[in-house]
């Protein structure tokens, strides 16, 4: 897909939320505690990472913010990167992310480098990044921290 065809793509997916976030309003259902949300992993981030200072994609970000959107960045540190990132799934995963790289650590490092992207990005963006680390694995501890800071935000 080129930039025009992501950029469609998003906006249709925006479209939806907006849709859904417009119903839920005239059902009455604005209060914090009525409210629904939705999860969409990294959603932009990897868009505005592909096609830095596009304007297409700061107009979806406003969008996003009326909605009240928050970005969460999963990370990983350097240490555990080759056991979670490559050798913690299967096999089939293990030989998709090294079909582009001729080592391990050369898999590592390109995802390192592209997670500092999505820092990066995170701190341009619109969207409001929470980044949680994911080192320890701890699953229902980074789902609380999620729906916390939702609550805070009064989503």
């Amino acid at each position: 897909m080129d930039k025009d065809e992501h950029i469609q793509l998003l906006n249709r997916h925006v479209d939806y939320l907006e849709q859904q976030c417009n119903w839920m309003d005239s059902l009455g259902h604005t209060k914090p505690s009525t409210s629904v949300f939705y999860l969409l992993e990294r959603f932009h981030l990897n868009h505005r990472a592909a096609f830095i200072n596009s304007a297409a994609i700061e107009i979806l970000e406003k969008r996003l913010s009326r909605l009240n959107a928050h970005c969460i960045l999963l990370t990983l540190t350097e240490d555990v990167v080759k056991p979670r990132f490559i050798e913690s799934r299967s096999e089939t995963w293990k030989s998709y992310v090294m079909e582009s790289h001729s080592t391990v650590s050369e898999a590592c490092q390109k995802f390192l480098e592209d997670q500092e992207k999505l820092r990066m990005c995170a701190k341009q963006s619109l969207v409001p990044t929470l980044e949680i680390n994911t080192d320890e694995a701890d699953w229902d501890s980074y789902a609380e921290q999620i729906l916390t800071r939702i609550q805070l935000n009064g989503s």
